[in-house]
């Protein structure tokens, strides 16, 4: 669950956000493989997983609402991909200079790394 203790610790998980793009799948059928790499990554680096915002091909309001969630929850240390395809260069450039989210991470799941900060 997002943020949720671990039982033997009294620290709440930071939570990753996570983000998807259609047009980076090349098919429907691999949102829930896709998903769930997001989860392992999640749970392999000590996160708590947030909201999963997935973007149809052509469409910009996912990454929108993203923005909104990272800029309103101070809890949301960052935004997990499963690679970097998942991110425009321009997503990319708002995610990192945008002033609500100066202080959000980009993860590559598949890669296992921080990819900007």
């Amino acid at each position: 669950m997002p943020g949720e203790s671990d039982p033997m610790s009294n620290q709440v998980r930071p939570i990753l956000l996570g983000y998807v793009r259609a047009d980076a799948l090349g098919n429907l059928t691999g949102l829930a493989r896709a998903e769930a790499e997001l989860q392992a990554f999640a749970d392999l680096e000590e996160f708590g997983l947030g909201t999963v915002y997935f973007e149809q091909e052509g469409t910009s309001g996912a990454f929108h609402a993203l923005m909104t969630e990272l800029s309103r929850d101070e809890a949301v240390l960052g935004v997990v991909v499963p690679d970097l395809r998942h991110l425009t260069l321009h997503e990319q450039l708002v995610l990192t200079r945008h002033t609500d989210a100066a202080r959000a991470a980009i993860f590559a799941a598949r890669d296992g790394l921080r990819a900007r900060t």
